[in-house]
């Protein structure tokens, strides 16, 4: 099964100004080691109401940690590299999920080590699921 998107957290050498803003060479930048997506069917659940997001350790070749909630369906996130942080998963995860039980979209912030929600701010409107977004430093 595959997931529908996947975002890179930031390059193994830690640069910030690293990120690619053209195409180039997979020997200019190593492989992350951690990337973010998320889908239905979360860890293995036979229903597609079951929405998650996940953080997949590429060198151990595992789900390192999630997130995931009753009725809650996350779409495409967005990683945002701290810019005092030297592990490579040192930032947050921004995302918008709409909450089904109380009929609302949320911006959520989390934590990208950890996958813990800091923060969830109410839109006050419905945002359509798989609506893109790009973080764009100044």
């Amino acid at each position: 099964f595959e997931l529908p998107i996947t975002r890179y957290s930031r390059w193994y050498d830690g640069g910030l100004d690293s990120w690619p803003r053209s195409p180039i060479s997979k020997n200019e930048h190593p492989h992350p080691r951690y990337v973010y997506s998320f889908g239905a069917y979360a860890l293995g659940s036979p229903d597609y109401d079951d929405w998650g997001l996940f953080k997949f350790d590429l060198e151990e070749n595992k789900v390192a940690a999630y997130c995931k909630q009753d009725s809650v369906y996350i779409s495409e996130p967005v990683f945002v590299a701290d810019p005092s942080g030297e592990a490579e998963d040192d930032g947050v995860l921004l995302t918008h999920a709409y909450f089904g039980e109380e009929r609302q979209t949320k911006l959520l912030v989390l934590d990208a080590k950890t996958m813990e929600i800091m923060a969830a701010v109410a839109t006050g409107s419905r945002a359509p699921l798989d609506f893109h977004g790009a973080w764009l430093p100044s």
